[in-house]
Formats: C-alpha cells, sequence, structure tokens
C-alpha cells in the first residue's frame, strides 16, 4: 500500500483529483463538431459541459458524509465505478439527449477524487504540511490540462467524438484498479450519525458559520468562477471567433495549464518558508492582474496573445490561491474534513456551471463574456478576502 507523503502517493491523489480536469478538457475541442453532428446550438452542446459539472457538484455533497461515515477508501470505488459506467455511456450515446444524461452520470461518479483527495490530505498531515502536499497534488491535476485537450483533438481528428469518452471510461477503470490495490484507508475517525440528516444539516451549518471556512470557500468559488469562464467559453473563441485548429487550441489551452504547474510548484517551495497567508494575498494580486488586464485588452484589442497571456498570469495566481485556502478552509474541520472538501467542491463546481452557462448565453462571438466572466471573478475574490478574511488574519484567527 502507498505510504503517505511518497511521491507514488501523491501521484495518485493527484490523479484521482485531476479526473474532473481530464473529463472537462479533453472533451473541450468537441464541443464545436457536436453542435454539428447533433443539429445543436452552442447553448445545447455547451450542455454536456454544464450538466457534467451540475452531477459533479451535487454528487460531492454525498461523497463526502459517505467517507466521514464509511470511511474513504469505499466511497472511492464505488464512485470510479459509476464514472467508468458514464463514461460508457456517453460513448455509446445516439444523441445528444443521451450523451447529456451519460455526462451526468460521469460528473456524479468522477466527483469522488475531488472530494475525497483533500479530505485524504486533512486525515493525513498538518495544516502548513496539507497546503504543501496540495500544490504538489495542484501540480499533477495541472497535467491534464496541459495534455487533455491536445489529446481529445488528435481523437477528435483521427477517430471522432465519441473516442474522448471510450479513453475516459478507460481512464476510470485504471483508476478503479490502482485505488482497489494500492491504497489504504486514511480515515481514523469513524461519525455513525455523518450521513443521518439532522446531523448532516447541522455539520453542513457549523461549516458554513464559521467565518475562516467560508471565506477561503468563497475565495475558492471566485477565482474557479474565473477559471472555468475560460474553460467554458475558450473553445468558442479560439476555434470558432479567432479560427484556429483544434489541435492548436489544445496547445494553447495546455499553455494556460503550464503556467498553473509553475504557481503550484512554487506554492510548493514558498509554504516551506513563508506562512500560507502572506502567499495567498501575494496569489490573490496576481489574480486580479491578471483578470484584469484580460478584460481591458479583450475589449480594447482582441487577439489570441490578448486573451492567451493575461490568462496565463490568472491561472499562475491561482497555484499561489487554491492549495493554501482549500489548506486552511478545512482546518478548523478535522473530524468532517470530508463534508468540508464536499462542500468545498460543489460550490465551486455549482458556481463554474452557472458560470459557463451564461458565458455561453452571452456568447457573441468574440472574447468579451468569457473575459468578463474572469475579471469579475478576481475582482470578487479580491473583495471577499477583504471583507471577510484580512481581519481575521490580522487578529490571528485565519489558520496558517
Amino acid at each position: 500500500m502507498l505510504a503517505p507523503g511518497t511521491r507514488a502517493f501523491t501521484i495518485l491523489l493527484g490523479a484521482l483529483t485531476g479526473l474532473t480536469a481530464l473529463s472537462v478538457d479533453m472533451s473541450l475541442p468537441a464541443l464545436p463538431q457536436l453542435t454539428a453532428v447533433f443539429a445543436a446550438t452552442p447553448d445545447e452542446a455547451q450542455l454536456t459541459l454544464s450538466v457534467f459539472l451540475i452531477g459533479f457538484a451535487v454528487g460531492q455533497l454525498f461523497f463526502g458524509p459517505l467517507s466521514d461515515r464509511f470511511g474513504r477508501r469505499p466511497v472511492l470505488l464505488g464512485g470510479l465505478a459509476l464514472y467508468a459506467m458514464g463514461g460508457a455511456l456517453c460513448a455509446a450515446s445516439p444523441s445528444l439527449g443521451m450523451l447529456v444524461f451519460g455526462r451526468l452520470v460521469q460528473g456524479l461518479g468522477g466527483c469522488v477524487g475531488r472530494v475525497m483527495g483533500p479530505a485524504i490530505v486533512r486525515d493525513s498531515f498538518s495544516a502548513q504540511a496539507g497546503a504543501q502536499t496540495l500544490s504538489h497534488i495542484t501540480q499533477v491535476v495541472a497535467l491534464a490540462p496541459l495534455i487533455a485537450p491536445t489529446i481529445g483533438g488528435f481523437l477528435l481528428t483521427f477517430a471522432g467524438w465519441r473516442a474522448i469518452f471510450v479513453l475516459l471510461a478507460l481512464c476510470g477503470i485504471g483508476l478503479l484498479i490502482v485505488t482497489a490495490t494500492k491504497f489504504a484507508e486514511s480515515s481514523r475517525f469513524r461519525d455513525a450519525q455523518a450521513t443521518q440528516l439532522p446531523m448532516l444539516l447541522r455539520n453542513y451549518g457549523r461549516f458554513l458559520s464559521h467565518r475562516t471556512c467560508l471565506g477561503y470557500l468563497l475565495v475558492n468559488c471566485c477565482v474557479f468562477a474565473g477559471l472555468f469562464s475560460y474553460i467554458s467559453g475558450s473553445s468558442f473563441v479560439f476555434i470558432d471567433a479567432f479560427g484556429v485548429s483544434s489541435q492548436v487550441y489544445g496547445l494553447i489551452f495546455g499553455a494556460t495549464a503550464f503556467a498553473l504547474t509553475i504557481g503550484a510548484a512554487l506554492n510548493g517551495r514558498l509554504v516551506r518558508r513563508h506562512k500560507p497567508q502572506r502567499i495567498l494575498k501575494l496569489g490573490l494580486v496576481v489574480v486580479l492582474a491578471g483578470g484584469v488586464a484580460l478584460l481591458l485588452w479583450a475589449k480594447l484589442a482582441p487577439s489570441i496573445l490578448g486573451v492567451t497571456l493575461p490568462m496565463m498570469v490568472f491561472v499562475f495566481g491561482m497555484g499561489l490561491v487554491m492549495p493554501n485556502a482549500t489548506a486552511a478552509a478545512m482546518e478548523p474541520m478535522p473530524r468532517m474534513a470530508g463534508l468540508a472538501s464536499s462542500l468545498l467542491g460543489s460550490s465551486q463546481m455549482a458556481v463554474g456551471s452557472l458560470v459557463g452557462v451564461l458565458v455561453n448565453r452571452f456568447y457573441d462571438k468574440t472574447p468579451t463574456a468569457m473575459a468578463t466572466g474572469i475579471g469579475a471573478a478576481a475582482i470578487a475574490a479580491i473583495l471577499v478576502y477583504l471583507l471577510m478574511i484580512r481581519g481575521l488574519a490580522r487578529g490571528g484567527a485565519a489558520p496558517g
């Protein structure tokens, strides 16, 4: 079995957590083709993405408490099996409606890695060590958007859109086998009441009424909303508006993911010597700079570089923000780490799904709608920090 803190342990957690990015980013190049294959509008094709995220958000609300009751390992195995089944349904879909349903099933199962990853880190490490481990996991997760759109574009060109979902199903089966054979249970606590409705509602209330937890949750939501504005709108902006090929789009998307990798790697080094709170503040400034620059550039002189370069700055800042905000949000809740992780993940995905719908609803064959979502998200993240977290940090109440 893999020991916590080893490279193989971190890679497995990164792969489980990165299943979301793989599922989303590999399918992005196919969105314009789905509109043609199924005679659909961009809004209708984008449902394959939004519904996946709805399933992803809803599933987390169940998997987190279930893991607090029964442990991380059995929940992981069940979720991965459901994810693989959803991928197979997508690959065999004869209609857009069936494809959307398959994506819902895939999202319900795929969220299990996103919930269990931070919960397992909370089980195994202190807050500062947890922030460092989450940075390493983020580096692994960032490999998915580095390679997924390129793989998706290649499969789309040479094998068709169904091949994308066949590969995703196989990835789910592979992770299921590795988890079953290499992962030992990490939870030291079992709460027999964790899945009972009164206790569930009480625990949700405890987390959401804790100002530190809620503040960091909202920071993560805002930053993720900016990322998902890009994820949701970029394929239409680059392929439809700027006229690049799906392969070139994959390379552009990979460049932004590489910036996230660099940010997470730097965070992993900085957190050894500096308080996570200080690094998070620096990251928020970088996020704001990238978001505002993208918004202005997209409105005044829209171009491929005018979108790509500021977005790279934005996601570099994300690498400094999200590992520290996640660790800080979960630190006060050691006995309900699964539920805390589920709330963090489901809230991000719910916001991401809403933002994705809005970005594509107002898409006008320019980067304006996407850039507006990214810029607004950056500004909102700074405001949340200033209004909810800065005072706690000065008073020593915020973890880290």
